[in-house]
């Protein structure tokens, strides 16, 4: 497995937020490409860098390459954040 590293396009450290623009950064509400998208409610430190690419750790538990990991929708299921819906009565 590879060493953490930075962000290979913002260069943050791992645990930081991505800086803005980004290209590497995930939507925490559509888990597409934060940079393709225009969610207004993305949290950015639900996306912060973690030091391995989007998916690369996903994909190789599920023993898949990473094209098909996102083929099949994994993306959108793991880097979206969970809603909290408050249920009343």
């Amino acid at each position: 497995m590879d060493p953490i590293k930075n962000c290979p396009d913002c260069d943050v450290k791992p645990g930081q937020v991505h800086m803005d623009g980004c290209d590497v950064e995930r939507c925490s509400a559509c888990g597409m490409q934060r940079l393709q998208c225009n969610c207004e409610d993305h949290d950015p430190y639900f996306a912060r860098w973690s030091g391995w690419w989007p998916g690369s750790l996903e994909s190789q538990a599920l023993r898949i390459d990473l094209n098909e990991f996102h083929r099949q929708g994994y993306a959108a299921m793991l880097f979206k954040k969970p809603c909290l819906e408050s249920k009343t009565g």
